[in-house]
């Protein structure tokens, strides 16, 4: 994946509506790409992410229909316009763009993008229902949950924020916590409260953007973080279709001075659902444990702050429910480390049996956390099966395959 984040200022949403421009003839080409797989991994589903900068020229690209050709085979495949962005006077426009394709190990493929004539819209497994922040999005993997509901108190906000996670095939199985929405992190405390705070609690978050594809259903929302008026907090979720998972994108950015005592991101608290923990250290090696042996080994060796993966796995029935981390940078804005204290992977006991994992970044100690200071992560939440042949292969090969995204170089056609 290639996919890159851009954060627009907060509370303005750039209009899209270009307005009375003509529309760009057809089978014109715009740009042309050279796309390469580079670290040797055969991929079946890879989407091809750019961002395109075209200048206006008096076209109307809100009407188009861009195909991606293959410069060897001539195939067209449909793309998907996402986050387009309009600078009138620059006269200037910029197009998020995506496209699926398959790519064998090492294999260049070139491509043009053109405006064409064919108006096919693809047919894929990425369904949106709901409005607002209530949605629920589902492909052949996964059905995701993000609606509010008058369950419990902390499920009731109306803060798009993942609350249940069924996962399909031949598993059929809720992944859920009964008093909290599923998706519980990023989540932060200022000395002088008597109760943390969480993502899962914004109401209405100022800034939202919704945009849907055939390919791809992303959502942003930012605004100050619930009760917390110094962490300017952003959360992107990114769904795409034909894939067993999904990313979610946070940064915490401290806009005042302030003291906190608990800061956590990556955080996922089901029910009693699962039998053990694996996790991938950062020497490689992999830790495979029934959650009632984990104590011992996590006193003496705590997971770290980073590790590449890990995951939560029913051994009878072979689910698994895992976190990729794909990035994880805590540079303030002078670009020096901001301020953490025992850094670290934790898993936790829940009440009633439940079980969760979370990344501390400040664990129960106060810590002074001055103006400037970021913390910025970026998952991949996967579910996939236990096999017996290698527990988790797939996990690592998923991880392989998205901390090595193809390399795309874009040529502007003029």
């Amino acid at each position: 994946m290639n996919l890159q984040n851009k954060i627009p200022v907060l509370f303005i949403i750039i209009p899209i509506i270009i307005g009375s421009y003509e529309l760009i003839p057809d089978d014109i080409t715009i740009a042309k790409l050279q796309v390469s797989e580079t670290a040797g991994l055969s991929r079946a589903l890879e989407y091809v992410e750019l961002q395109l900068q075209l200048e206006l020229d008096g076209k109307n690209f809100d009407k188009q229909n861009i195909v991606a050709e293959d410069a060897q085979s001539g195939e067209q495949i449909p793309c998907q316009i996402f986050n387009k962005k309009v600078f009138e006077e620059e006269k200037i426009i910029l197009l998020d763009i995506l496209f699926p394709t398959s790519f064998e190990a090492n294999e260049r493929k070139n491509f043009l993008l053109k405006n064409s004539e064919k108006k096919k819209k693809p047919v894929t497994d990425l369904n949106l229902s709901g409005e607002g922040l209530d949605l629920i999005i589902e492909n052949d993997f996964y059905k995701a949950n993000l609606s509010k509901s008058d369950q419990s108190e902390a499920k009731s906000y109306n803060s798009g924020q993942l609350s249940e996670l069924q996962i399909k095939k031949k598993f059929n199985q809720l992944l859920f916590r009964t008093k909290n929405r599923m998706h519980w992190a990023p989540n932060f405390k200022k000395t002088g409260l008597e109760y943390y705070k969480t993502i899962a609690g914004w109401q209405s978050p100022k800034h939202y953007i919704l945009n849907e594809g055939p390919y791809l259903i992303f959502t942003q929302r930012k605004d100050l973080a619930p009760d917390h008026p110094e962490i300017l907090l952003t959360a992107n979720y990114y769904f795409y279709a034909g894939l067993p998972y999904f990313k979610f994108f946070s940064s915490m950015n401290i806009i005042e001075d302030v003291t906190l005592s608990l800061l956590r991101n990556d955080e996922m608290t089901m029910d009693s659902l699962f039998t053990h923990i694996a996790y991938q250290n950062n020497s490689g090696k992999i830790i495979d444990l029934a959650f009632s042996e984990r104590h011992k080994e996590l006193e003496k060796n705590p997971i770290e702050n980073n590790a590449p993966w890990l995951c939560f796995y029913n051994i009878d029935k072979g689910y698994a429910f895992g976190s990729i981390r794909i990035k994880y940078n805590n540079i303030n804005n002078s670009g020096l480390p901001s301020p953490t204290y025992l850094p670290h992977t934790k898993i936790s006991d829940g009440a009633g049996g439940g079980k969760y994992w979370n990344r501390c970044l400040i664990y129960n100690y106060p810590v002074f956390v001055p103006e400037g200071s970021s913390y910025l992560e970026e998952n991949v939440y996967l579910i996939f099966e236990i096999t017996k042949e290698d527990k988790f292969e797939e996990i690592i090969e998923q991880m392989n395959m998205i901390k090595n995204p193809v390399e795309v170089i874009v040529f502007s056609e003029k």
